[in-house]
């Protein structure tokens, strides 16, 4: 596997208070690759950094380049899913496109085919306020991946929803990062969430934070949670978040 992202020693402050002290990682090609640790410890900042959406010291590299600011080769998804109530599933899905000049017609094309991979067909034509939080939550990954990033960062996409579809959402994003290759960083508050998404899971330390450990989960997809193996890796997911 080839190393898509790559982070050596980097530090955050907001004034005086470190945040991040010397994280150190890198993330694979094609990799679902999850960041878990105690609220408040940095994980959002950590995301948003990859983002460039904040400063930082340290080095942190996509594909060897600096990243120095928000980039067209990444792309966030967020928690309350931020679309805009007064465009349908399509035309918020094809807003990021729109940005770049597509005609019309392929703006269409690539919209339909990103709603039958995120499960919305029959919906184009809704409005936020008609949907359920699952779906909401749909077009905010299809928007994202309509622009074809080489990182979808996610941070805590599915907290908002109730436990049954936080479940069902969990097999769509499989699904879904399957059928697209996408490389994923992906932040969650939920040990058992990590475990059935990730193929690497970035344990952090309360803060300032500090990499505690990077877990392996070698568990064949589709994963059944009730599982001894499951069970073991969340044990000790437990235990290193202490």
């Amino acid at each position: 596997m080839s190393e898509i992202l790559l982070i050596e020693g980097l530090r955050k402050k907001f004034g005086d208070i470190l945040v991040l002290d010397g994280i150190d990682f890198s993330v694979n090609e094609g990799e679902f690759f999850s960041i878990i640790g105690p609220s408040g410890c940095g994980k959002t900042t950590l995301l948003r950094i990859i983002a460039g959406l904040e400063s930082y010291e340290g080095k942190v590299l996509l594909r060897g380049r600096e990243i120095k600011g928000p980039g067209a080769d990444r792309v966030m998804v967020f928690q309350d899913y931020a679309l805009f109530p007064w465009r349908n599933v399509i035309g918020n899905i094809v807003f990021g496109l729109e940005v770049k000049g597509l005609k019309k017609e392929r703006l269409l094309e690539i919209a339909k085919k990103m709603i039958e991979i995120v499960g919305l067909a029959g919906f184009e034509y809704k409005y936020p306020h008609e949907l359920s939080g699952g779906m909401k939550q749909r077009v905010a990954l299809a928007r994202a991946l309509v622009c074809d990033p080489e990182l979808l960062l996610m941070d805590e996409p599915l907290s908002a929803l109730d436990a049954q579809t936080r479940l069902e959402m969990q097999e769509e994003v499989v699904k879904i990062w399957q059928e697209t290759k996408k490389t994923v960083v992906y932040v969650t508050h939920s040990i058992e969430e990590a475990v059935y998404l990730a193929d690497r899971i970035l344990v952090l330390s309360k803060r300032p934070a500090k990499v505690k450990k990077i877990v392996e989960v070698p568990i064949k997809r589709p994963r059944n949670r009730f599982s001894d193996e499951f069970s073991e890796i969340c044990s000790k997911l437990y235990n290193l978040l202490k």
